[in-house]
């Protein structure tokens, strides 16, 4: 028995062929992001700004707020919250000291220099990339024994007998 109502007026076929199009549109944008993603959330406030929320008492500082907050590079409103955060925290406290010490160091350890044969071996080498095509377009693997190859170089990620085509 047929179940259409009155006001339906489309045949089974057409039906068909209609759920046939939406699976098909629904299979080509399935790979799109949910529509959730796309759209900008309104009601979002940053932290610190009118509306946003406060930085928690229990919250801890990031390491790089600590490292921020240690070499002076936070903004007025963010070195006040963290200064705020520090009397209260021994812990971040402790984290805060220990960033100073290391920032402390390095400014002590004074100018690194390097080792003279350094920078002449460094230039020696080479730059450019080896071309490991053939003149003919493709890999030989009929090398006369002792005929070394580009491949044979020490450390170039090659598994021997087991070359691929990737064509």
């Amino acid at each position: 028995m047929d179940e259409r109502t009155p006001d339906d007026s489309r045949t089974k076929d057409s039906e068909h062929d209609t759920s046939k199009g939406l699976r098909n549109r629904r299979r080509v944008l399935g790979w799109l992001p949910a529509s959730s993603m796309l759209t900008q959330n309104k009601s979002y406030r940053a932290p610190g700004s009118a509306g946003g929320r406060k930085f928690l008492s229990t919250e801890h500082l990031a390491t790089e707020a600590v490292a921020a907050y240690v070499d002076g590079e936070l903004r007025m409103n963010a070195y006040m919250r963290a200064s705020q955060h520090l009397q209260a925290c021994s812990q971040c406290r402790a984290e805060v000291e220990a960033q100073s010490a290391a920032r402390a160091a390095l400014r002590r350890s004074g100018e690194v220099t390097m080792p003279a044969g350094l920078l002449g071996e460094l230039n020696q080498i080479p730059t450019r990339e080896i071309d490991i095509r053939m003149a003919d377009g493709g890999a030989r693997d009929d090398r006369r024994v002792g005929e070394e190859s580009p491949l044979d170089a020490p450390g170039f990620p090659v598994h021997r007998g087991q070359r691929r085509r990737n064509r």
